[in-house]
């Protein structure tokens, strides 16, 4: 099977499981982008009461960054790699400052898609997903970010090969209506279902698109077979 094909078919899997979702944004594409960088290494409660954090004790962007950066780690120690996290987020919005005149990325609206993510990858720390996670949650703009639970189920798939870079095989097989709702059904998949350590394959809906259940399925012992041989010429 084509890969263009199972991905639409593993879609509509999902969506029948899931239920099919509309487009929200999530806020300002620099909010997005602070709350994505939040979550880089750690599991959403904490990336919200990291954020939540942040915005109680720096209420603005100039009061971030103005602040000293061990006093805004402080703030969002609960996200976890807080003084890493804490610099980038200094050092973003100092540059978007000294570039746009101002905190704010809206301009992004008025790019095209790839525009927009060279844009938002020219910040230390931000990579294609987090750029991809802006551009999907804030801009509407069709983009498919993987994160971890994608690369694994696309891996077990045989979709994404080990040298290949995720987003753009993703980007290029995914259909622009499906990348929002795809990117979050697969999260979900890959929480509930396609775990990392233990693979609930038995319930998986899309188990018979997918090598890796046959893969983990024990063949028989090269020993045993040998020791029939022996048994059979004893006999």
């Amino acid at each position: 099977m084509a890969s263009r094909e199972m991905v639409l078919r593993i879609a509509q899997r999902l969506e029948k499981r899931f239920g099919k979702l509309k487009w929200r944004s999530y806020g300002d594409p620099l909010d997005v982008l602070i709350l994505t960088i939040l979550s880089q290494n750690t599991n959403d409660q904490n990336r919200d009461r990291a954020y939540e954090s942040l915005k109680r004790k720096f209420p603005t962007y100039e009061s971030i960054v103005r602040a000293p950066t061990e006093k805004v780690a402080e703030a969002i120690k609960v996200g976890g790699l807080h003084q890493q996290k804490a610099q980038r987020i200094q050092e973003i919005l100092r540059r978007i400052k000294r570039e746009r005149g101002a905190y704010d990325l809206s301009y992004l609206k008025d790019l095209s898609t790839e525009e927009a993510v060279n844009e938002l990858l020219k910040f230390e720390g931000v990579g294609k997903k987090t750029a991809g996670v802006v551009l999907t949650f804030s801009l509407n703009k069709p983009y498919f970010p993987v994160d971890t639970h994608i690369h694994r189920i696309t891996q077990r798939l045989g979709i994404v090969k080990p040298n290949q870079d995720p987003h753009d095989v993703m980007n290029k097989l995914v259909p622009d209506i499906l990348k929002y709702q795809l990117h979050l059904h697969l999260i979900w998949h890959g929480r509930q279902t396609c775990k990392a350590r233990k693979p609930l394959c038995e319930q998986c809906v899309i188990a018979d698109l997918c090598p890796y259940p046959k893969a983990l399925t024990p063949g028989p012992s090269p020993v045993a077979h040998l020791r029939e041989r022996g048994t059979r010429r004893a006999g």
